[in-house]
């Protein structure tokens, strides 16, 4: 095997290189002043204080007043922190009310940042350049469960070999947020995955039937009475829509009708049907999934970006690919976003994959016609 010349970076990538890590420690220090307003946790306490009263009195679970005061440190004076997620959910959160609270959130913070590095390294990210990324710390300091959505559909999408598992493995992401597995359904039927969506479906109506049996069929009816109910409590908070990254919340926090975004849900189940048809890289993929997901779905805020977190590091650690400087440009366009372009990730997202299909396509077919020489 012929060795690989020695990485040689011209002076345009040296100081590209250079911007992005000064880019990447300025936006980092919002972390700093992010934790002079709220105490760390402040969104792990959420899911905590839903598991808490579903465990003592779960009528009360989507009660937003109770929650609120179970917390005991709201962000200020009539800031609601309601539990909105699935009875589903609770399955895995309750588990980190047994020790302290703040037992549970560390826990609940390197647990769940451990599966999301995991997937992370399964698509070709590097995991110290992943932990870099401020939308990283950001979901570590909050305590969000973006870690755990996103590592459990990374390594869903890496496991094509074991259908079953990456299907459990869907299902249980989709007990957690569904709204954020709407398109998975779309990508597993690109690859003709069918085992898997067998084993996602069977999955989601056992944690179902499960959810059930513990709380009785009236919760269901409390969490979908619930949702409308925390739309509105979004959707009226200025400072919220500011902070969050779908076309929707643009629409609205402009004055619009946010229901004009849904007229991009053809072009967001498009771009996953084509790009898995497209492409086998794991990289592209969940940056094609994520971006048209953020595209379809009404609400998701900054701390989202972490989802993209493991693609734009994959991207950047291709030193030798020539369209390296382009995805240096993009990550720029990334880190920023939170202050120069609010609305613009998902687009940039799913602009920042197409860039390598056309070598993808030939690199596949090359591999499939080598594989049929040697069988």
């Amino acid at each position: 095997m012929t060795a690989r010349p020695p990485l040689r970076l011209e002076p345009l990538r040296l100081v590209m290189v250079a911007t992005l890590f000064a880019t990447l420690a300025y936006a980092s220090l919002d972390i700093f002043r992010l934790a002079q307003l709220q105490v760390a946790g402040a969104d792990y306490s959420c899911f905590w204080a839903g598991a808490k009263t579903a465990l003592s009195d779960p009528a009360r679970l989507y009660d937003f007043q109770h929650n609120t005061v179970l917390q005991g440190w709201p962000l200020g004076p009539g800031r609601l922190r309601p539990y909105i997620y699935p009875p589903t959910a609770l399955f895995l959160f309750a588990p980190f009310t047994l020790p302290g609270y703040w037992t549970g959130y560390l826990l609940w913070v390197g647990l769940t940042g451990a599966l999301f590095v995991w997937g992370a390294a399964r698509a070709g990210a590097p995991w110290w350049l992943v932990l870099l990324m401020p939308s990283v710390a950001l979901v570590a300091y909050c305590g969000q469960v973006t870690f755990l959505m996103g590592g459990l559909v990374l390594l869903g999408l890496s496991l094509r070999d074991r259908p079953i598992l990456a299907g459990v493995l869907f299902g249980i992401a989709a007990s957690i947020k569904p709204q954020f597995m709407m398109l998975v359904p779309i990508a597993l039927l690109a690859e003709g995955r069918w085992r898997s969506i067998l084993a996602a479906g069977l999955t989601g109506l056992a944690s179902c039937l499960a959810a059930t049996l513990v709380w009785g069929p009236q919760i269901w009816l409390d969490w979908l009475a619930a949702l409308p109910r925390f739309n509105a409590l979004i959707f009226h908070d200025r400072g919220l829509t500011e902070d969050a990254i779908t076309p929707y919340a643009a629409l609205v926090s402009t004055g619009h009708r946010g229901a004009w975004a849904f007229l991009l849900a053809p072009a967001a189940v498009a771009l996953v049907w084509a790009g898995f048809r497209r492409t086998r890289d794991l990289t592209d993929r969940g940056m094609l999934l994520f971006g048209a997901t953020v595209l379809l779905t009404p609400y998701a805020m900054n701390y989202e970006l972490a989802l993209f977190a493991p693609g734009v590091a994959a991207y950047l650690s291709r030193l030798r690919d020539p369209r390296w400087t382009k995805y240096a440009a993009a990550t720029l366009g990334y880190v920023l976003q939170p202050w120069a372009f609010p609305t613009m990730l998902p687009a940039l997202a799913l602009a920042m994959a197409p860039l390598l299909w056309p070598k993808l396509a030939r690199d596949n077919a090359e591999t499939e016609a080598a594989s049929n020489l040697r069988g």
